[in-house]
């Protein structure tokens, strides 16, 4: 079995500015996928684990990850076996954010989903 990565962060750009940032943030899905890869119980996730745990569209999930991927933010590795196996995981920049997805659950946890109209 061999496996190809794509490239690190250090690789694809130098740095991301406030108003990409934000606008990918923003993005449908963006946040629920982020949130998954960050709190989920694996150190790695694949393509088909999150779209059956988040209920999104193939298409706009690949999208997405591409996009984490070209910010820096994931890390993806495609394995060359059949079926194809393509796994992402969080990089160090990525990481860095967990605290920040902490604070958010618990946010939520404290005042509720329910009453921001937000599914749990």
């Amino acid at each position: 079995m061999s496996e190809s990565k794509a490239k690190t962060p250090s690789e694809q750009r130098e740095t991301v500015d406030g108003s990409e940032l934000f606008s990918l943030l923003g993005k449908a899905h963006t946040m629920a996928i982020l949130r998954e890869i960050l709190l989920g119980d694996s150190s790695s996730v694949r393509f088909g684990e999150l779209q059956e745990a988040l209920d999104i569209s193939p298409n706009t999930l690949s999208r997405r990850l591409d996009e984490l991927v070209e910010v820096g933010f994931l890390e993806r590795t495609q394995y060359d076996e059949i079926p194809p196996r393509v796994e992402y995981e969080a990089t160090e920049l990525l990481g860095a954010l967990e605290p920040t997805f902490r604070e958010l659950e618990q946010w939520m946890a404290t005042h509720g989903a329910e009453q921001l109209g937000c599914p749990e």
